[in-house]
């Protein structure tokens, strides 16, 4: 069966295919309903022993209303959002007529209005609207959004709302409990209730770049959280919560074969800088990434594992230096010279590479030492703005 990746917004058209550079599959009314009973025990015991149960019936139900508590919690915070193409019908009587076009979901950030989600949610959208948990609908208006990180902050005419409480990265392992909750096939449209999924965190660091979108320079899906929880077209954009209730990722695709749930969900990770960015969505303000002007891969073998003193050598490889006057040729970096840290962190591999360099201030003076034929070097580089370097239209 071959594997594909989407988005997971429903939208009111064909299926298409999001590894060409597209979208999930649409919503329809008739759909199959997949009931799937999991089992957890936790099991104890030591290496060559026989493995014998660890907790009882009791610690059982008392987990599950843990997770019953936790459901409810959060709930209120959690928005269904539909969004609509307004055409001009050329009729006298009825100028115009709103057309579905997608949905999916969002989470209350500020308690003044303020709905976070994917920009993909609410891409080509003339109209959005937000149902509440508590069924009110309200018109949403588009505060910024940003197309390298697919995020997007709404506002809608409503005060006193319950927003999230955020979790950190630092401290998201993996096999841990991981809950989303949004608006799959679009549910929660018909009376406001989100629909909550429960798995737990399968991994870290998944970069799907590659497989989501044709041009990195643009858009950019790494570092993203995996989790077992079950995802749909129209959980986009909506919440992944831990146990404590915190919001710890922004769910955006899947990989599925078939556009429903049965593979792996993803989502992105909040953190220091999503946080920052956010709140800069939230003002009104375009996100400014940082650029070295140059192409990464990873360190492969016969390189990989090659030794620096008594070190083993991680790093990002230069590929290319796309701009002739960009930072990094300007700093003397050639192509493939090796990373191997920027402004003194130690670079894991070319995707964590392109996040520091990004999140980094433009017009900032960064440190970089290389590897170059064997000889460890320094330099220093003024940080680019990516967009600008590229004359990128981001339209945001």
């Amino acid at each position: 069966m071959k594997t594909v990746y989407r988005r997971q917004k429903a939208r009111g058209k064909r299926q298409e295919d999001v590894s060409e550079v597209r979208r999930d599959s649409p919503f329809r009314a008739g759909y199959s309903i997949l009931l799937v009973f999991s089992s957890c025990w936790a099991l104890a015991g030591t290496a060559g022993a026989q493995l014998t149960p660890k907790y009882d019936l009791a610690d059982l139900k008392a987990l599950q209303q843990a997770f019953v508590q936790l459901a409810d919690e959060v709930q209120s915070s959690v928005a269904a959002i539909r969004t609509y193409r307004v055409l001009d019908t050329g009729r006298s009587g009825e100028p115009y007529v709103k057309v579905p076009l997608s949905q999916g979901s969002g989470f209350v950030i500020d308690a003044d209005g303020y709905v976070a989600t994917n920009r993909h949610v609410i891409e080509d959208a003339d109209a959005i609207t937000v149902r509440l948990s508590d069924n009110s609908s309200h018109d949403a208006t588009v505060v910024q959004t940003d197309e390298r990180s697919d995020l997007a902050v709404l506002r809608i005419d409503e005060v006193n709302l319950k927003p999230i409480r955020w979790g950190e990265l630092t401290k998201v392992k993996v096999g841990q409990w991981a809950f989303a909750c949004g608006n799959p096939f679009g549910l929660a449209n018909e009376d406001g209730r989100p629909s909550v999924t429960l798995g737990v965190i399968s991994a870290m660091g998944r970069q799907l770049t590659s497989r989501l979108v044709g041009d990195s320079d643009v858009e950019y899906y790494g570092n993203l959280l995996e989790t077992s929880a079950v995802i749909n077209p129209g959980n986009s954009g909506g919440p992944m919560f831990n146990i404590d209730g915190e919001v710890i990722g922004i769910v955006t695709a899947i990989e599925t074969g078939s556009a429903v749930g049965e593979g792996r969900g993803f989502a992105i990770p909040i953190d220091k800088n999503i946080r920052r960015i956010l709140a800069q969505l939230r003002a009104g303000q375009r996100v400014r990434y940082g650029f070295l002007g140059v192409e990464v891969e990873e360190v492969e073998a016969p390189v990989k594992g090659a030794v620096v003193g008594a070190r083993v050598v991680p790093g990002a490889l230069i590929r290319e230096i796309k701009l002739a006057d960009g930072p990094a040729a300007v700093a003397g970096l050639k192509p493939r010279d090796i990373v191997l840290e920027f402004d003194g962190v130690s670079v894991e591999n070319s995707d964590h590479l392109v996040r520091l360099v990004g999140f980094t201030p433009v017009g900032t003076e960064a440190v970089v030492t290389y590897l170059r034929a064997g000889i460890k070097r320094r330099t220093t580089v003024v940080i680019g703005d990516r967009a600008q370097l590229l004359g990128l239209n981001t339209g945001e």
